[in-house]
């Protein structure tokens, strides 16, 4: 069993040569290095990232299309009703496409010898927070401008939609960057010797660097 300092001496007398990183057996490491990475049924990597553009950049678009006509026009006009459908249609279909993704990759369906599925659960964890942190951050200035006015706006369904998803948004940031990219960035770069993301700060607020 090679131990963290074992490693760590191989890395700095063997720059250019491959071996157990700080956190990792030799029987890991070379678990690691011959696993065949698994096929997961599903579109190639490009073209579901332009689909899942696809969906999230029209429901950016029609959050806040779906604010501006509720602050003019209120809830029961049928502007406001088809922009808020629309929007949570396109959004509820992106998050969902991406946790099925990352429920494919998950740590209780992989190998942990898979490090490739532990990279691409990582990626679409980031992925996830970069949406529901737009959103969250569309949703706010909204609930606060309408509960602002509520005694003479009198909608309460409008600034309480905005509420709830910028509730349920906040949630699953905080859930999602403490349980999977933190998780995943720390493990990784225990294992590897070298992190997967050079800023995990950056992949909290769902930049990926």
């Amino acid at each position: 069993m090679t131990t963290v300092e074992q490693a760590q001496m191989f890395h700095r007398d063997h720059p250019d040569e491959y071996g157990p990183a700080p956190g990792e057996t030799a029987e890991e490491h070379a678990a690691h290095k011959y696993f065949e990475p698994i096929r997961h049924w599903g579109l190639g990597r490009k073209q579901e990232s332009v689909l899942f553009y696809c969906f999230t950049i029209p429901s950016w678009c029609f959050c806040i299309a779906s604010a501006v006509l509720g602050s003019y026009r209120r809830t029961e006009a049928k502007s406001f009703i088809a922009c808020a459908t629309i929007w949570l249609v396109l959004w509820g279909t992106a998050w969902l496409q991406t946790a099925t993704l990352m429920v494919q990759r998950a740590s209780w369906t992989r190998d942990e010898a898979n490090l490739k599925d532990r990279k691409q659960y990582l990626y679409l964890a980031v992925r996830l927070q970069r949406l529901m942190i737009v959103t969250a951050t569309i949703c706010l200035p909204t609930f606060i401008q309408a509960y602002v006015r509520r005694d003479s706006f009198k909608d309460t369904p409008y600034w309480l939609v905005f509420l709830l998803f910028f509730i349920f948004n906040t949630v699953g940031c905080v859930m999602n960057a403490y349980n999977n990219i933190t998780w995943e960035c720390d493990r990784l770069h225990y294992e590897e010797g070298e992190p997967p993301m050079r800023y995990t700060a950056l992949a909290i607020l769902g930049i990926p660097s």
